[in-house]
């Protein structure tokens, strides 16, 4: 009886361990589905396959993209924000890589820019290429009417 009950014991401890861990994150976000956007820190997620922008308050705004998503990065790997007339704006990527030959690969990317203390996405542009990195200003800026 006194081992039965210790083993019962022993099996709690690690069921609880394991509800712990469950309710846990499971892995932190990368640095390049990360921003800080006009003091407003934002996260890319996961909704249903597709990339979502989370934002403070809890709010999310659909990016009409699949999932996985990131934004446009530095040669330090962290995303790029570009600023023109004072207004901060980011790219988020989906890069889709053929598998069955790597040398294809298509892109989808938006902008999203903060102005006036809210938050609007540009246009969903496609690219028959692999976009990579920061890329220049004309990239943040033209998907937007100024």
């Amino acid at each position: 009886m006194i081992k039965s009950s210790r083993n019962l014991a022993a099996l709690c401890c690690v069921l609880s361990s394991l509800w712990a861990c469950a309710g846990q994150q499971t892995t932190p976000a990368s640095e390049d589905q990360v921003v800080t956007l006009g003091g407003q820190r934002l996260m890319l997620e996961n909704d249903q396959q597709q990339c979502v922008l989370r934002q403070p308050d809890q709010s999310m705004l659909a990016l009409e993209m699949p999932w996985p998503c990131q934004f446009a990065v530095d040669r330090q790997g962290k995303a790029h924000i570009e600023s023109f007339n004072n207004v901060p704006i980011v790219i988020v990527l989906h890069v889709n890589v053929d598998p069955a030959n790597s040398r294809e690969c298509r892109s989808e990317y938006r902008a999203i820019r903060q102005i006036n203390g809210q938050l609007e996405p540009s246009i969903v542009a496609r690219s028959a290429s692999c976009v990579r990195g920061a890329g220049d200003q004309k990239d943040y800026t033209a998907l937007f009417t100024w």
